[in-house]
């Protein structure tokens, strides 16, 4: 492996797919490299740095398969309390992503690990590149639910749509399966409603 481990020298995308094709199942990978592929479509249209945003993209879901209390344990250590998380404890691999991204691969750029920490909840007054990544988890070409193709036709024309649409997407599936919706996810569909709504009001 070409991994070194230090923080002084963030991790090349070299070191990244060293470490996800050896501690992460096949089928995690194809969906991290998809949502690297729908994301590098997007920044295209979008116009924005192209290596931020694939970096971001193989992060993102780099600690999926851990176990929550592995997750638990590697976020307090680091300092932070997973505080609501705990009550839906299959999104805290993306604030230990962030926090892995940063002290473990030595990852410095703010909007990056923004990216990686917020993009299974969402939050108000995302980043492009956060937008990006969080679109780009939905509609990357490994997703089959109903709608995807609506959704990935959206992603082209409006982001901020797009987002929304996701958003609303994942707390229906959510309030379906009876699970715990987090409060950043409710307050970004409230922001980008009032986003989309002004949009229209042009």
């Amino acid at each position: 492996m070409s991994m070194n481990y230090t923080k002084e020298k963030p991790w090349s995308k070299r070191d990244l797919m060293d470490y996800l094709t050896s501690h992460l199942k096949e089928s995690r990978v194809r969906h991290i490299l998809g949502v690297a592929h729908a994301a590098k479509e997007l920044l295209l249209l979008y116009g924005i740095d192209s290596d931020k945003v694939e970096r971001a993209a193989l992060y993102h879901d780099m600690l999926k398969d851990k176990d929550k209390s592995w997750l638990v344990s590697f976020m307090r250590e680091h300092g932070e309390e997973p505080g609501e998380g705990l009550l839906a404890w299959k999104t805290l691999h993306a604030p230990a992503g962030s926090i892995f991204a940063k002290e473990i691969c030595g990852e410095r750029d703010e909007d990056t690990l923004n990216a990686i920490r917020y993009h299974t909840t969402g939050r108000p007054g995302m980043s492009l590149a956060e937008k990006i990544i969080f679109v780009s988890d939905y509609i990357e070409e490994g997703r089959n639910f109903d709608g995807v193709e609506q959704l990935r036709s959206l992603a082209r024309e409006d982001l901020d749509q797009a987002v929304l649409a996701s958003l609303l997407s994942s707390i229906s599936y959510l309030r379906k399966m009876n699970e715990h919706i987090m409060s950043q996810s409710l307050e970004a569909v409230a922001y980008y409603t009032e986003v989309t709504e002004r949009k229209d009001a042009k």
